[in-house]
């Protein structure tokens, strides 16, 4: 099978062999896991803290829920943090005895709460959508930074609130390597888009016989002589000869006729052709700039998923995907089963019950991370096609009449399902999975029942 690394994907006769993979956890339990625990004040005392971008907003509760202190905006400074220490955290009780909860607002929140752990009280990111739903049950319509802040402390205290994933060290580093990497291939794909527009204002007929109009060839071609039509006729021997070194004589004569055909017959825009094609110069110079910090940090993630021994390549998926996957899924003991880590990938289909007529599953929810939802999109488009039990999957619901798309996120689904017991256990991949796997929920609860019947 062919390669795609514009894809993050290669064939299986590339992929490494895996070593062993040591979970985070060996002794897990699977019943239970950090991540689907709620969050208990346990008698202590509690301070909710609405984000901000500059500024922050306070207040602390009592375990009765009374209000012991508020600060309607402190500065996201030392000054700021060494005034809610003062004014909040100590009157409250002090590290161990006050447990703090703040809204997980963008990147805003990750300084306040790397310095309040650094002083020693338990902090905990709470995820917005929960805080969101929690201020929607008001019944008045007011809210300000004040009055969030006293709900998200009220949410820890009512036991609803679930902790949002704070990464280790390691991981923060992986997940900023791999969206920055996303970030570069989205700005790059972005200038390719908009150069596709210049060319077609100027040449538009290029495209029909350039299926790729960014080749080396043809990026030579608009540096020297430029794309608009009549400077190719003028140019038509100086064009023919270029094009014939630049591309190692891989373009045939045929080719390069048809194009120079085209430019004769051609009725591109010559308005503002000049400033056009010096854009268009700019916009090669830009993606060559680009591509060199994606080859470098390719490498470096490379380099990292052989350290951590990952079994995922062992499913024939690049180095690139595998960072990725465990960028956004470590550590997997934060998931208890299959069913928790499909959620956070937001591959599930949302569910609509109501009565006994409406009962259906619609869209999938798209909840959970967006990078590693793409991740898994993009290794299902090679492992349908390499493994026969994603394959029949893929065949399936492709003749159920789902679109080929569909049935992609279906297979990404059962992949993520897959990768979830390869982490989970840390072995690679296998056509059956072992018979002293770690054993599921369901398994444990069935376990559980034969044992009281047996009594």
């Amino acid at each position: 099978m062919a390669s795609h690394p514009s894809l993050g994907i290669r064939s299986a006769a590339s992929a490494p062999s895996p070593c062993n993979f040591t979970p985070n956890n060996p002794k897990l339990d699977m019943r239970k896991s950090r991540k689907s625990q709620p969050v208990l004040a346990r008698g202590r005392a509690v301070v909710g803290i609405d984000i901000g971008k500059r500024k922050h907003a306070a207040t602390a509760l009592s375990p009765q829920g009374e209000i012991l202190g508020q600060i309607a905006s402190f500065p996201n400074t030392r000054q700021g943090v060494d005034r809610l220490e003062n004014d909040l955290l100590l009157p409250a009780g002090g590290p161990g005895k006050v447990l703090v909860a703040m809204e997980a607002t963008g990147h805003y929140w990750i300084c306040l709460h790397a310095e309040l752990t650094r002083r020693g009280y338990e902090c905990v990111a709470l995820n917005p959508l929960l805080t969101g739903a929690r201020a929607k049950t008001r019944v008045r319509k007011t809210s300000n930074d004040r009055i969030d802040s006293g709900g998200i402390a009220r949410l820890v205290l009512s036991g609803e609130a679930k902790a949002s994933r704070v990464p280790d060290p390691e991981t923060a580093e992986l997940r900023l390597l791999v969206r920055h990497r996303r970030r570069l291939i989205q700005a790059a794909s972005s200038m390719e888009r908009y150069a596709h527009t210049l060319i077609d204002r100027l040449f538009p007929e290029y495209a029909d016989i350039f299926s790729k109009p960014f080749l080396p060839s043809a990026q030579k071609l608009i540096r020297e002589i430029g794309l608009a039509p009549h400077k190719l006729v003028a140019k038509a021997q100086e064009a023919r000869e270029l094009l014939q070194t630049a591309s190692r004589r891989k373009l045939t004569p045929e080719t390069i006729d048809q194009l120079l055909q085209a430019a004769r017959d051609s009725i591109g825009c010559r308005r503002a052709e000049e400033v056009t094609e010096e854009q268009l110069r700019s916009i090669f110079d830009y993606l060559d700039a680009v591509r060199q910090p994606i080859a470098s940090i390719e490498e470096e993630l490379q380099r990292r998923v052989e350290k951590l021994c990952s079994p995922l390549p062992s499913l024939g998926i690049s180095a690139v995907l595998a960072a990725a996957i465990h960028a956004e899924t470590d550590p997997i003991t934060d998931f208890a089963s299959a069913d928790e880590y499909v959620a956070y990938t937001g591959l599930d289909p949302s569910r609509r019950e109501s009565g006994d007529s409406i009962h259906y599953n619609g869209k999938i929810s798209k909840r959970g991370s967006p990078v590693l939802r793409h991740a898994l999109y993009l290794a299902a488009f090679v492992i349908y096609r390499k493994h026969e039990y994603f394959h029949r999957i893929y065949r399936k619901h492709r003749r159920l009449g789902k679109e080929h798309e569909n049935a992609l996120v279906i297979v990404a689904r059962h992949l993520a399902r897959v990768i979830w017991r390869m982490l989970t256990d840390g072995r690679a991949f296998t056509k059956r999975p072992p018979k002293n796997s770690c054993p599921s929920r369901n398994t444990v609860r069935k376990g559980k029942q034969r044992a009281l019947q047996t009594q």
